[in-house]
């Protein structure tokens, strides 16, 4: 007689590992498999699976080394206990990840073998999870957005804005195929931190909270890490449209505006344009060198308001202008951010096409910029200003 095997497990967003893992247990006889109830895996994981408890079922049934699958009979941990000693395998079998000491005595009181497994892919795939899955760019980038700062970046520090008070301006960006890369001034690092929120289901408040606590995370509760992610990093990512946020003497803004015109939002589409240069190089420090001085922090104050009074008005002079004045005033303050290699690459830009005006987003040094009515610039994306709430339950 073949010998009958047996599995439990979530088996959500079904992916290659799932997979390799029920194709190894196969060889060992006819494969039975116990899918875990919804409930089970908001229990054990804090987060509702993304497919359906039925979702699931059919998928792992019309997998073909799997002889007869069903949902598990109880909840928690141990959910397929009853459903093993009615089945009464001669194996058992679970993954690296999956083994217990609770498991493996159910399985001598039986008298069922116990097997575990490593987690090994298939040859030639990559090995894969389903966190990992949740967390990664092609699931992740169809709901979180980016940010581009677009005037004012370091106001947000209180050791600039301590000597002059101003505003960052910041929108917050759809997700691009091409923004993945980390370091490159939109805010990645932070956005892993807001994904890591999202996976936890920790997303359920208002925009304002929710950039707070992915800075804290980010940063640690009292802000003690060196250096400190500023908080237009989050919030960039936490408000629709264009936001600004006045900082004076903290790491906190003391007023935030969400602005969401339609027709303010298309005027910035219609002028500005990220463009790639070569990444930020190892062990850039934007920091080095700085110059702090209240002249330089008054400057860069006056061009982000400057900046927001073009946006209120349309005016693409005053833009430009701002666009101007925000990079001496941080090129006095912070030379580090202008390294030779990437003033080089974007003067080489004037020989493949065109653009009126430019600035680093962030804290510069590569990565991504900013150009203001980039002509025959085919490697340019256009702004696309994202207008969404990170969860849609947000209150």
């Amino acid at each position: 007689m073949t010998r009958k095997v047996f599995v439990s497990g979530c088996f959500d967003l079904l992916h290659s590992g799932h997979l390799a893992f029920l194709k190894t247990a196969a060889a060992f006889g006819d494969l039975y498999v116990g899918v875990a109830q919804d409930r089970t895996i908001e229990l054990l994981k804090g987060i509702a699976p993304v497919n359906t408890e039925a979702e699931r079922l059919f998928m792992v049934k019309s997998v073909r080394w799997v002889k007869e699958a069903w949902i598990s009979s109880g909840a928690g941990l141990m959910d397929f206990s009853q459903d093993l000693e009615r089945l009464r395998p001669d194996t058992f079998i679970v993954n690296e990840d999956g083994h217990c000491p609770e498991k493996a005595e159910l399985c001598t009181q039986l008298g069922i073998e116990y097997q575990v497994l490593g987690r090994a892919p298939e040859p030639g795939l990559p090995a894969r999870s389903t966190s990992e899955l949740r967390l990664s760019g092609t699931l992740r980038g169809d709901v979180l957005p980016y940010r581009a700062e677009i005037c004012g970046a370091w106001l947000d520090q209180p050791f600039v804005n301590r000597l002059s008070p101003g505003y960052v301006i910041c929108a917050q960006l759809a997700p691009h195929s091409a923004f993945g890369r980390q370091g490159g001034g939109l805010a990645g690092s932070t956005r892993d931190c807001l994904a890591q929120l999202k996976l936890a289901g920790l997303t359920r408040m208002k925009a304002e909270d929710l950039a707070k606590l992915t800075f804290r995370y980010e940063n640690g509760i009292d802000q003690t890490s060196h250096p400190v992610s500023g908080a237009q990093d989050a919030l960039g990512l936490c408000f629709p449209g264009v936001s600004f946020h006045y900082y004076d003497n903290g790491y906190w803004p003391l007023r935030i505006e969400s602005h969401m015109d339609a027709e303010t939002l298309r005027w910035i589409e219609a002028h500005v344009s990220l463009y790639p240069l070569s990444p930020r190089l190892p062990g850039f420090d934007p920091l080095r060198d700085c110059n702090l001085h209240r002249v330089a922090a008054k400057a860069l104050a006056q061009a982000s308001a400057l900046c927001l009074s073009a946006i209120e008005a349309h005016s693409l002079p005053n833009l430009l202008e701002s666009f101007a004045l925000c990079r001496q005033a941080q090129q006095m303050l912070f030379p580090a951010m202008f390294p030779t290699r990437a003033l080089e690459e974007i003067g080489s830009l004037e020989a493949k096409g065109h653009f009126r005006g430019w600035k680093f987003t962030g804290a510069g040094g590569g990565g991504w910029v900013l150009l203001l009515d980039a002509d025959g610039l085919p490697e340019a994306i256009p702004l696309k200003i994202a207008a969404c709430n990170i969860a849609q339950d947000v209150i």
